[in-house]
């Protein structure tokens, strides 16, 4: 009897296993942790796939019997993964369209001051809302130090990542204090930090646009001005 691989992940198929159609059929070509109803539960690059499986070598070598470092696992998945239906078309998607999906994969960004002394002070922060692959907004408080570092200086570096792929930004960062836009951009997570919430004195808003862009996604690099 022929082995039934996942066409995303390489996973072999059985019928406890499957992933589901639209109408909730079990699916004949993908498992149930890469598609549902009708769609891939991961908007992955095929080298974030195997980024992601390679966390499982462990088990994979104890089903197998195999005894792969995660290395040698994923060289292994380069090799064949090209060939499975959901990678074998490639990634029509432009590098940049590409990096816009990646920032709505991630729920924190880094994001980078100048300092009084000329010095990056990088810090990861929570992402509020974004636009296309260079727009960031993210709360702060009006004491923290990267809020004095973008009062005398608002050139800024952001960069974020998942599973290998990457994009770091240049550009230049917005205080914005416009009460209006301060409630529209409101999370009820942020009140963790300001407990007053929308109108808290201590809450501000930076709004980070990236004008250069170092893109690194599925062995494909790139920089480019935006």
């Amino acid at each position: 009897m022929e082995l039934k691989i996942c066409q995303s992940c390489g996973m072999p198929l059985d019928d406890n296993n499957r992933g589901t159609g639209k109408e909730g059929a079990a699916s004949e070509d993908y498992c149930l942790y890469c598609y549902k109803d009708g769609a891939f539960t991961q908007d992955f690059t095929m080298g974030q796939m195997i980024e992601f499986c390679a966390r499982f070598t462990d088990q994979v070598n104890e089903a197998a019997g195999w005894n792969l470092t995660p290395e040698q696992y994923k060289a292994q998945m380069r090799g064949y993964f090209p060939q499975l239906k959901r990678w074998a078309a490639g990634d029509s998607r432009s590098l940049v369209e590409r990096a816009t999906a990646l920032l709505a994969q991630c729920g924190e960004v880094t994001l980078a001051s100048v300092d009084a002394e000329g010095f990056p002070r990088p810090v990861t922060l929570s992402k509020g809302h974004t636009s296309g692959c260079n727009e960031v907004w993210i709360a702060t408080g009006a004491d923290s130090a990267e809020a004095a570092d973008f009062g005398r200086n608002p050139r800024a570096g952001l960069c974020y990542s998942a599973y290998g792929d990457s994009v770091a930004l240049r550009g230049t960062v917005e205080i914005v204090t416009d009460d209006r836009i301060r409630r529209r951009m409101w999370q009820e997570r942020y009140k963790d930090h300001f407990p007053g919430g929308a109108d808290d004195p201590n809450y501000l808003l930076v709004r980070f646009v990236g004008h250069e862009a170092t893109i690194r996604i599925n062995g494909n690099f790139a920089r480019i001005t935006l």
